[in-house]
């Protein structure tokens, strides 16, 4: 496990850290065990060229990569024949989206999560940012709530933010974007300007041909906290076979307040209930620590009478059968947590092999429209590496569905579930 000297370090990094301050170079270096002369002699220079409006850009990028990066050895690329190698195709790069997919082709060199290049098209623009400072309010920019990845023809959704507009226009999971408002999609620079107006989408959905078209009116709101409203609304009770079964989708782990609400929702709204689904799919990771905690304490009842007042009952843990739903959407912290419920026998994993993706980040500012995201820490859980590896589920189910009535792993979670609690006497407190 880390030591208590690295854990605050380690607390802000995984998957999103903040800017590099004051001996945040050493520090990465001591935590990766670089030694002085090693971390000097990845700060390689390319030769001085100016054949093109991004090369600036380009060799900020590339340098902060050549001073940051976790791996010494650079996971054996020769970063300098690559940076080379890319800059040498600069010419034919005219846009900001040309750019984007060169700089990024070039880090995927790297072989390593956490290492990806983001304009202020994209919603992580402004969310990364948000996360460093630990803002729930401001960082604000208009969006519609998908998440996804960028395709040839246009946007894969793989999740849908619950509340979002997205939902209430009827997008799901599976289509792929193509535009909005007439240009071609993007998660942010397309609704920039058009909060509260409605915008059309078109849209082809999976397994059919036809393009259609939706009304979605795009709100200005601080990622984060999109993320944190939808957590507090994914958590329902679910009637099955005579049960009373609690779901919650836990959309990240970024700021202290998703720890709360995880707390406050399992042991208050979902305490009663005989068996807990946690949804761990899709999202973000964040910070990996203390998460847990409140499935592995006591469940303990806390109650307190004054004179003349009501009283009061706080439930401190919650005791009862787990199932967690995992995919390859599952990243970063999400897989500690993960990877803590699978050790501890404190769940049963349900669904697909986490995405693998378990390296410390920061994030650096690439002129004034570049964000990127590069992994500076390497981690091990237990002398164990999860990056490229992930976390298997105890029962492997293929993603139908998902999100949807017809989500495959939902009902094998609620069936496990169901299993588990057999002809267990439920005592509700």
């Amino acid at each position: 496990m880390w030591t208590r000297t690295i854990l605050p370090f380690l607390a802000g990094l995984l998957l999103l850290g903040g800017p590099a301050g004051p001996g945040a170079r050493e520090r990465a270096s001591q935590v990766m065990g670089r030694s002085d002369a090693a971390f000097r002699q990845a700060s390689l220079r390319l030769p001085a060229r100016q054949d093109s409006p991004f090369a600036s850009a380009f060799d900020q990028l590339w340098r902060t990569v050549a001073e940051h990066f976790y791996a010494r050895d650079f996971n054996g690329v020769d970063w300098r024949r690559v940076g080379e190698e890319y800059r040498a195709r600069l010419p034919q790069v005219h846009t900001k989206t040309e750019f984007k997919a060169l700089a990024n082709a070039m880090l995927s060199e790297l072989h390593a999560s956490h290492t990806g290049y983001y304009t202020d098209e994209d919603i992580e623009f402004s969310m990364l940012p948000a996360v460093m400072a630990g803002d729930l309010r401001g960082h604000q920019v208009e969006h519609i709530g998908v998440m996804g990845q960028y395709e040839r023809d246009g946007y894969r959704v793989s999740a849908v933010i619950n509340g979002s507009p997205a939902e209430k226009a009827g997008i799901r999971t599976g289509d792929l974007l193509l535009t909005a408002g007439g240009q071609p999609f993007t998660s942010a620079g397309a609704f920039r300007g058009k909060s509260g107006t409605p915008v059309p989408i078109t849209l082809r959905r999976e397994g059919k041909d036809a393009i259609e078209s939706v009304m979605v009116t795009p709100v200005q709101q601080n990622i984060l906290n999109a993320f944190l409203e939808a957590t507090r609304q994914s958590a329902r009770l679910l009637n099955i076979g005579g049960r009373r079964l609690g779901y919650v989708h836990l959309w990240t782990m970024a700021h202290p307040a998703f720890r709360s609400a995880l707390d406050q929702i399992v042991t208050s709204q979902l305490h009663s209930t005989d068996g807990l689904i946690l949804d761990l799919r899709d999202g973000y990771g964040g910070s990996p620590f203390g998460y847990e905690d409140v499935f592995l304490r006591p469940d303990i009842t806390w109650q307190e009478t004054t004179h003349g007042g009501p009283e009061g009952v706080e439930h401190l843990g919650y005791g009862r059968p787990m199932v967690a739903l995992i995919n390859a959407g599952t990243r970063s912290a999400k897989e500690f947590l993960s990877y803590q419920l699978k050790v501890s026998c404190r769940a049963t994993l349900v669904g697909n092999n986490t995405a693998g993706a378990f390296l410390g980040a920061q994030t650096f500012s690439i002129g004034r429209d570049g964000l990127l995201e590069l992994a500076v820490a390497g981690l091990r859980v237990n002398g164990q590496l999860l990056e490229g590896v992930g976390v298997a589920p105890d029962l492997p189910v293929a993603a139908s569905g998902m999100y949807t009535d017809r989500d495959r792993q939902m009902a094998r979670a609620e069936q496990v579930l169901i299993g588990e609690l057999g002809d267990r006497v439920t005592v509700r407190r």
